[in-house]
């Protein structure tokens, strides 16, 4: 259940335990733990309640923060061009920037649902660091990296910091779109898939 896993993560950033999250709700251990587990789910007053202990919206506790709004981080103007294409076409809002201090500002003014993140941009900028402090930062916003470099050992740290997905490039526009269905989670896919070449 979504929001099960959203509490899970909110609570770890907040670095709290499900104890100290009971206490403050006014609920029972175990009610935390079936949240979280999926078994049950908080009730429209608690899920108010939650949020505004989060510093949260209750969109956010649903999985439901700006669910079609989509962010391309690429220092290529024309793969940030293709794949802002791409979105639109399937009619997902979508918006570009070239380097990792234009992202932490748009992510500060409204976080997306889904970053395609490049891992070897300009000026020496480390994608899997950008990868670990926005994983960090905001939990709920799903991450495909994309990149020219198709060694395991990348794929593998990449799973590591958090990545929700990884793109090789170049990349045909269906790869993409399967991608987009799995991020989006109306596509099953296998661990291997998710991590393989090609798509998410």
């Amino acid at each position: 259940m979504e929001i099960g896993r959203q509490i899970h993560e909110l609570r770890k950033k907040k670095n709290i335990t499900q104890e100290t999250l009971a206490s403050e709700m006014g609920i029972t251990v175990g009610a935390v733990s079936k949240w979280e587990t999926g078994c049950s789910m908080p009730d429209i007053v608690m899920l108010c309640n939650l949020a505004d202990f989060f510093q949260v919206t209750t969109d956010e506790l649903l999985g439901r923060h700006n669910r079609e709004t989509f962010l391309i981080c690429d220092d290529a103007p024309i793969i940030r061009n293709t794949l802002c294409r791409l979105l639109r076409e399937k009619r997902f809002p979508c918006g570009a920037v070239e380097n990792g201090q234009q992202l932490y500002k748009k992510m500060r003014e409204e976080p997306p649902y889904g970053l395609f993140l490049d891992i070897h941009l300009g000026d020496g900028e480390d994608g899997l660091e950008i990868l670990q402090k926005v994983k960090k930062e905001y939990p709920y916003v799903k991450v495909v990296i994309i990149t020219g470099d198709h060694s395991e050992d990348l794929k593998q740290r990449a799973m590591e910091a958090g990545a929700d997905g990884f793109i090789n490039k170049p990349f045909h526009e269906g790869f993409f779109y399967e991608a987009l269905e799995a991020l989006l989670d109306t596509k099953p896919y296998t661990v291997e898939q998710k991590f393989g070449y090609g798509f998410a």
